[in-house]
């Protein structure tokens, strides 16, 4: 007798279903302040007006070898006034003149080379570097002093 050899196909294994697990999500509350529309006094207390300061080169003090020896600087203020506050300041500047003696022993290149190979932007540098704090302080106050006053005089009344 002959027998029968039955192959089976390999069985596929049975999906497994996934079940509905809710997970649990913890949401914090926040409160968040929404934006309020400013009013024009509110912008104007939050933008102010400030100056932007500077050195110029006014002249230069040179020996008998064109090596300098003496800086005349203007250290000059400009205030800036943003748009809001237009109506309320006049744009100016004021400058106050300073004098820079430059020492003997000093080593820089501004001050060893002749003063027609030498930039205006060295120059500068050169003041930034070796001018007292305390003099462009005092140079700064008084600046301020003469843009923005403590007092102000009005002159456009609102009535």
């Amino acid at each position: 007798m002959k027998k029968k050899i039955i192959t089976s196909k390999p069985k596929k294994p049975k999906k497994i279903k996934k079940k509905n697990v809710r997970k649990k999500i913890i949401v914090s509350k926040v409160k968040v302040k929404k934006p309020t529309k400013k009013t024009d006094s509110e912008l104007r207390k939050i933008e102010r007006p400030f100056i932007r300061y500077g050195f110029i080169v006014e002249s230069l003090k040179v020996d008998k070898n064109n090596i300098i020896e003496e800086i005349i600087f203007e250290y000059k203020g400009t205030m800036v006034i943003p748009k809001s506050q237009k109506d309320n300041y006049k744009s100016g500047s004021s400058s106050v003149q300073g004098t820079y003696i430059i020492k003997e022993d000093s080593i820089d290149l501004v001050c060893s080379r002749d003063f027609n190979t030498v930039k205006k932007t060295e120059i500068i540098k050169h003041l930034l570097n070796n001018v007292r704090e305390g003099y462009i302080s005092d140079m700064r106050q008084t600046i301020k002093k003469e843009l923005m006053p403590e007092y102000k005089i009005i002159t456009k009344l609102p009535w």
